[in-house]
Order: structure tokens, then sequence, then C-alpha cells
């Protein structure tokens, strides 16, 4: 009996084997062909279309915006030069202010806290991105998700944990949910940047993702994690 009870498992393993893989391959496949559908121009109606040809047009307008705010700022450099003020009292100002943008310290003031609860299940890291860009175009000043702060060298992807299981990983760390982003900046401006009619709320909407959108009267966003320079060698003035 037990050589018989031996061989009869070895008889169904395989094939159990050969189901789930297949089960697995098919799980894979079904995540891929959502986020190509989900997010492909061909399977947009004409109403969702234009909703999204609103918002980029919004988004360059934005951007020109941006542009026109750091020429305003260089010719307030200027100006504060020929008024008098010290180049040191300049340069200081101006260190202060790219520290802030690249992460160095803890930063509080108002802003907006987005939560995107379990309930999204569809939620990709493209999402995540055009939250986090949609933020900084519209003013803000520090972001962090799940107390992560954000920066240029911040690493948003999707990654596949096998057996058709997909998560978000920021920097190496798993997203986990509820996702909580926060960003300091003008509350109103920040939001108005998010549910604007065609923004990036009516385009996650597309995808049954809802994200509660919440003025905030003061918010902490810490430091950011400094990754080491790989490739980029800092060059002395002469």
């Amino acid at each position: 009996m037990p050589r018989k009870d031996k061989a009869f498992n070895t008889v169904w393993q395989l094939p159990l084997t050969i189901v789930l893989l297949c089960f697995g391959f098919l799980a894979i496949a079904q995540y891929r062909t959502h986020v190509a559908y989900s997010h492909s121009l061909e399977t947009q109606n004409y109403s969702n279309l234009t909703t999204m040809a609103l918002g980029l047009m919004d988004r360059r307008s934005q951007l020109q915006a941006e542009v026109n705010a750091l020429h305003n700022e260089l010719d307030d450099i200027e100006d504060s030069l020929n008024s008098g003020v010290s180049l040191t009292d300049t340069i200081e100002a101006r260190i202060i202010t790219l520290q802030t943008a690249i992460g160095m310290g803890v930063v509080s003031g108002p802003g907006v806290s987005i939560t995107i609860t379990s309930d999204s299940s569809q939620l990709i890291a493209y999402d995540i991105m055009d939250i986090v860009n949609e933020l900084f175009v519209s003013g803000a000043e520090a972001v962090s998700i799940n107390n992560q702060r954000i920066t240029a060298q911040t690493q948003i992807a999707d990654q596949d944990s096998g057996y058709g299981n997909f998560s978000i990983v920021i920097d190496g760390q798993t997203l986990l949910s509820p996702v909580v982003i926060r960003a300091i900046g003008n509350p109103t401006t920040l939001e108005a940047g998010l549910i604007y009619s065609g923004g990036i709320s009516d385009i996650l909407r597309i995808v049954h993702i809802f994200p509660i959108v919440k003025q905030e009267e003061d918010l902490t966003i810490p430091t950011a994690l400094r990754a080491p320079l790989v490739y980029a060698i800092p060059i002395q003035s002469e």
C-alpha cells in the first residue's frame, strides 16, 4: 500500500504543477492585458478622449506657467542684486530653496492629502506617477507617498511578485495599501490641479480608481533617502 500511495502521489503532482503554472501564466497575461487596455487610446470613447485632450491642454498651460515663474525668479534675483542685497544673502536663500527641492530636511506646511484605498485594486505605477507629476505641476513644494519623500531621483515601477501577483515599488520598497500621498503647497491650487474637469481624477475614474482628495492645514514630510551618485560626477567650478 505505501508504494501504491507513493506512485499515486507522483501521478497527480505533475498535472497539478502544470495546471498551477498555466494559471500563473494566465493571471500574468490578464494583468498585462488590463494595463494595455486601460491606457490604450483605441479603447476609449469620444467623451473619454475629449477629457484626456482637455487635461493635456491644461497641463501644457501649467508647464508654461512654471517656465514663466522661473523667468520671474531670475528677474527677482537680478533686482535684488541691483537694489543692494548682498550676493551672499541671495545665494543662501537660493540654497534653502534647492535643499527643499532635493528633499534635504523635514518640512511642514499646508497642502493636500490623497488617499487611495484597497478598493482601487487596478492601481499601477503609471497612475502614481501621474498624480505626483500633477502635484508638482500645480506648485507642490514637497511630496511624499506613504511617508516616503519623492524627489527627482525616486524610482516608481510595477514589479512582478510571482504567482501572478504584481505590486508597485518605490525605491525598492513595496507600496502597501492604503496609499496616502501628501503634498505641501497652496491647498486650493493643489486640489484644483487634481479634480478639475479632464484632470487626473477624471482619467483615473475611467479605470475605476477613486482617489480621495482633502485639503490639509498642516502636513509634515520627512527628508528624502539620498541615493549615492553612480555615474554623475560633480564638477568643481574654478
